[in-house]
């Protein structure tokens, strides 16, 4: 079948009834009778298309809509049920679905559960010699019968029906179930002898209790002077009333109206108190009469199976609840590891522990059975090998590491068996360097040494990596860092100082450097031009020079190299004088025409505004080697190149 018509299944099934898709759930009888406290099989079988997976099932009771929760194994789905009651009674299906499907699959017919119990009736034999008995129930459940008189087997009596020639007290069984025989029945009434006992053989826990109930008949026209129980394996002539045995001495008591019933209760019950028990009554008239053969005890304690001496993580192991008998009503074991319960985190069946698969499931196991949680088992220990987990690294000391300070890894692990192999790396890149092995490494701090380290722990079984460990620990890391980055800032800082303080004495030397040329070479002139200075007042005609005027006057000096100048030519320079009360700003025009030797080919105009204001006389070169003074007969003007 290809994708395309596994897809089409697959929608056809979300579609369709389960029986229309493959699903189907097939019982081989439509009903079943079971006896009162005995147990029946419901047989079944389901089967499904082979897409999809078995996802859950269950049984449930019509009438009561009781639902019993099953896991069967591979297309059997057959349900047993023990100690059946009354409330057993009804009709059972099973319904499961897939992962496919996602309604229920389920049968249109179910199977009908009826319980019955035995009774002996007596009915007419046409014969005033004989009568004729019958085990009676309420459905068929056998073919063939075991018959008892006055509680001994009567052979060869194998139909529900028999004939009795003489007074007596009768019961019946279905074969295979003698345990669970009928009331006794006097036959004709009033007139015989006999004890029934409504428990079966049984196997009880040690440390446990027991009742065994029992009801008793006797000729009308006698009384009852007597009752006790006993052990028929301990007891000899006379027979010992447990009630007054010292080994039964508080560990057992008599229940019932002691006319017609007397229940026997063990308490507390001793490996030693396995036996027959039987009940035995006297009368005035001086009969007596046991209750033959009686009920058998088996006592047994848990025991749990010891289990393989090692298995390995990931490994299936199966851990065994061990009685010497078979456990009555059904038991539900419980299971401990270390004392804390674990059956609900694994699979059960029966008295099995299914760990599958052993993970962290080491330690010391015991049981328990469910109503006597105080009767627990014996413990057995189960050793799991794994590998190592939980590896980590610790560093000594854990603070106050600098460089060449001496520091020791140690690798620690939680493994089974123990670790035999430590190696160390350190992480270089994308490459990880052997630093060295065992549980513990020592070194020195430095550059070469610091960065990240882990350890590999191995074992027999397996091998696990730690997380990173930083050496030096990150927080010192950081320190170490800042102070590294601190020290080179400064070192940045004194280097820059350095070059700004050799680049100003460079500057210094090549302005003294250009003084000096300036004054020595002839054709590095200074073409001085026209400096005219006017003097701005309310009356155009007033040009009148006086020595009081220190209004200043801004110029505008015009600065031109030439190369064709070869020596400096000077301009006359002119002040012309402005009125006293006149406070105005005038702009001098001053133009400086310089011309040398060197091969400019372009000349270079600067225009310069200078508000300077100096008195006296100043040449130049006294205030700046770059400077030029013009000289009027009160004020010099000084421009510095701009």
């Amino acid at each position: 079948m290809g994708f395309e018509g596994i897809c089409m299944l697959v929608v056809l099934c979300l579609n369709l009834p389960a029986v229309q898709c493959g699903g189907v759930v097939l019982y081989t009888t439509t009903s079943v009778c079971g006896l009162k406290g005995a147990s029946v099989e419901l047989p079944c079988k389901y089967h499904y298309s082979g897409i999809g997976h078995y996802w859950r099932g269950e049984w449930y009771e019509e009438r009561s809509g009781r639902v019993i929760k099953y896991y069967p194994p591979d297309y059997d789905c057959s349900l047993k049920i023990d100690k059946l009651t009354d409330d057993h009674s009804g009709v059972y299906q099973f319904r499961f679905y897939t992962t496919l499907h996602r309604s229920w699959i389920i049968s249109k017919l179910g199977i009908t559960v009826s319980v019955t119990d035995l009774k002996v009736k007596e009915v007419d034999a046409g014969d005033v010699n004989q009568t004729k008995v019958t085990c009676s129930t309420s459905c068929s459940v056998g073919l063939q019968y075991v018959w008892y008189k006055n509680g001994q087997t009567l052979q060869d009596k194998t139909t529900a029906s028999i004939r009795v020639p003489e007074v007596a007290s009768y019961s019946c069984a279905v074969k295979g179930y003698e345990a669970l025989r009928s009331p006794a029945k006097c036959i004709p009434d009033k007139q015989c002898w006999g004890v029934t006992y409504s428990y079966e053989n049984s196997c009880v826990l040690l440390g446990s209790a027991v009742d065994i109930p029992s009801t008793y008949l006797h000729p009308k026209y006698d009384s009852i002077n007597n009752t006790f129980w006993f052990n028929k394996q301990k007891s000899n002539n006379p027979l010992e009333d447990l009630n007054l045995a010292d080994e039964y001495k508080n560990h057992v008591a008599y229940l019932g109206d002691k006319k017609s019933s007397c229940t026997l209760r063990l308490k507390d019950i001793r490996v030693s108190y396995s036996g027959e028990y039987v009940f035995r009554f006297t009368t005035k008239e001086g009969e007596s009469y046991s209750g033959l053969p009686g009920v058998n005890i088996s006592v047994t304690a848990l025991q749990m199976l010891t289990p393989p001496e090692a298995v390995t993580e990931g490994e299936r192991v199966t851990l065994s609840c061990d009685t010497t008998c078979a456990l009555s009503k059904d038991p539900t074991f419980i299971w401990y590891n270390n004392g804390q319960p674990v059956t609900s985190k694994h699979t059960t069946r029966d008295n099995k522990l299914h760990l599958n698969p052993v993970s962290e499931d080491a330690g010391s196991y015991s049981c328990s059975v469910k109503g006597h949680e105080s009767l627990s088992s014996n413990d057995v220990s189960l050793n799991v090998r794994y590998r190592p987990t939980h590896v980590s690294v610790s560093i000594s000391p854990s603070d106050g590491i600098k460089e060449g300070t001496s520091v020791t890894l140690t690798c620690s692990s939680d493994a089974n068996p123990p670790v035999h192999n430590y190696t160390w790396y350190m992480k270089s890149g994308a490459e990880s360097l052997v630093r060295g092995t065992g549980e513990s490494i020592s070194f020195n701090v430095t550059s070469d040494t610091s960065g990240l380290y882990y350890c590999e722990a191995q074992n027999e079984v397996g091998s696990q990596n730690s997380t990173d460990a930083a050496v030096p620990p990150k927080e010192v890391a950081a320190m170490i860092l800042t102070a590294i980055i601190t020290t080179l800032i400064i070192l940045a800082v004194l280097l820059m100082l350095g070059i700004l303080h050799l680049s100003k004495k460079k500057v210094e030397m090549t302005a003294d450097t250009r003084t000096t040329n300036a004054n020595t070479q002839s054709d590095a002139g200074l073409v001085y031009s026209t400096v005219t200075a006017r003097a701005m007042t309310s009356d155009p005609a007033q040009r009148v020079t006086t020595h009081d005027q220190d209004d200043v006057q801004y110029a505008n000096v015009q600065i031109n190299r030439s190369k064709r100048q070869e020596v400096p030519l000077y301009s006359t320079v002119q002040m012309p004088q402005t009125s006293a009360q006149d406070d105005d700003v005038a702009n001098t025009s001053v133009q400086f025409h310089r011309g040398s030797a060197a091969t400019r080919a372009e000349d270079d105009r600067v225009i310069c505004h200078c508000p300077q204001t100096m008195t006296g006389l100043e040449t130049a070169d006294q205030k700046d080697p770059q400077a030029i003074s013009v000289h009027t007969e009160n004020v010099v003007l000084v421009y510095s190149w701009c």
